[in-house]
């Protein structure tokens, strides 16, 4: 087991050191998202989260960190 060195950067939970700037389950829902948008260009942040099961409030912060496929998932948001 590695050593707590910083918090995820999307959900603040302490992980261990890692070459990823997110905990396990952020990625997971990340990838789901990404994989979302990328067939669903013009899709709501409601949509997003109803399709891919992650909550409102955590994929309005994936586009607020620039956490996309793309960078105009901001201006997708409806």
């Amino acid at each position: 087991m590695g050593e707590i060195v910083r918090n995820c950067r999307l959900c603040k939970v302490p992980m261990e050191s890692s070459p990823f700037p997110m905990c396990e389950n952020c990625l997971k829902e990340r990838d789901r998202v990404r994989s979302f948008i990328t067939k669903n260009q013009f899709a709501s942040v409601e949509e997003i989260s109803l399709s891919t099961n992650v909550p409102r409030e955590k994929v309005e912060k994936m586009a607020k960190l620039g956490v996309n496929p793309k960078s105009d998932l901001e201006t997708n948001i409806h």
